[in-house]
């Protein structure tokens, strides 16, 4: 059963009461604003209360702007940088637009090397001639192509141009 009982005071307050406490109040360094007539409590209140949280969010943006600057600038993409300046990517890009800030989706891992790009048909007989000797003593692949300075599409292409296949390293050739 559930019995519900009204706080009731025990006395009410008298306007002694309320001057000891509003004296209180003011000697613990609180202060007390006086409303003009015709106001209310809304329009009254000082402008320096209104512009301080204006003030320290203009100080958080101008942060996160230098944070995003400099990010950037080191290749950062927008998973970073939403993780970085706490903001979803629609605002990220906001950001970044309004202060002339360039976000790099996407960049490649490493450029291919000029010998890559390179077909087999410009090896001579020579070098075929190793990398087969070196297929026919058991080196891969890759072996041949660090022995002879070479990519490994180089080196593969040179098997399949002279019509043979380089051994492939198996989990038993591990050891």
């Amino acid at each position: 059963m559930n019995t519900k009982y009204a706080r009731t005071r025990s006395s009410t307050p008298t306007a002694s009461d309320l001057t000891t406490a509003v004296e209180a109040f003011v000697a613990s360094g609180g202060v007390i604003a006086v409303i003009p007539e015709g106001e209310t409590a809304g329009l009254a209140t000082p402008s320096s209360a209104r512009t301080q949280p204006a003030e320290e969010h203009r100080l958080e943006l101008a942060g996160k702007v230098q944070q995003l600057k400099y990010l950037a600038a080191k290749g950062a993409g927008f998973t970073a940088l939403q993780y970085s300046l706490r903001m979803n990517k629609r605002d990220v890009r906001r950001l970044a637009t309004e202060n002339g800030v360039t976000i790099n989706l996407s960049q490649p891992l490493r450029t291919p090397s000029r010998e890559a790009l390179d077909d087999a048909t410009d090896i001579d007989d020579v070098v075929a001639g190793h990398a087969m000797h070196y297929s026919a003593l058991g080196y891969t692949a890759s072996e041949i192509a660090r022995i002879l300075d070479l990519s490994l599409r180089q080196v593969l292409g040179i098997g399949k141009a002279y019509r043979f296949e380089f051994r492939q390293r198996q989990e038993s050739d591990k050891r």
